[in-house]
């Protein structure tokens, strides 16, 4: 999909406004520009973005980033969003499903959407696929997130021993 330039303004302005605490006025900008360009990606990955991390609205979340998805299926940052927001409601299938998606797409951050797979790996207890993916990311990563995922690792290796020895 082609990118509106006067709606990304608008975009920027209203992320700045949520930033800013403001948080009713960026959703209205947001929402006004619904009525102007129903169909466009961005706007949607924002909603949903704005309605996962500022608001108790984790279904118009859901709703706004497949939306985002549907009207463009090659933008990462909303399969990123939905498999956050549906990590965080305990959805790991769908999330592992949307998160590998988004990987495969071409401006997909590769070291985050790693993170994101390897933590639900660890979330279903699956400590051996969880630290295959942690090294993965600690090898895509160019060094400032290095110890995260070391630490990420051996916290899945002390927890894959304690499993082993819990009757």
């Amino acid at each position: 999909m082609t990118r509106i330039e006067w709606i990304e303004k608008y975009l920027v302005e209203a992320e700045k406004l949520i930033y800013e605490n403001r948080i009713e006025e960026g959703f209205r900008i947001m929402n006004d520009l619904l009525y102007e360009e129903p169909g466009y990606g961005s706007l949607h990955n924002h909603l949903g973005w704005a309605y996962m991390y500022y608001s108790s609205a984790d279904a118009r979340a859901e709703l706004h980033l497949k939306m985002a998805i549907r009207f463009n299926t090659e933008f990462a940052a909303a399969y990123q969003h939905l498999g956050t927001l549906l990590i965080r409601s305990g959805r790991y299938e769908e999330a592992l499903e949307y998160l590998e998606k988004g990987l495969t797409k071409f401006n997909a951050n590769r070291t985050t959407f790693l993170e994101k797979i390897a933590s639900v790996y660890e979330l279903k207890r699956d400590y051996t696929k969880a630290i295959r993916v942690y090294k993965e990311a600690l090898a895509s990563t160019a060094g400032f997130d290095a110890a995260t995922y070391t630490e990420a690792i051996k916290r899945c290796r002390k927890k894959r021993w304690v499993l082993m020895f819990t009757f």
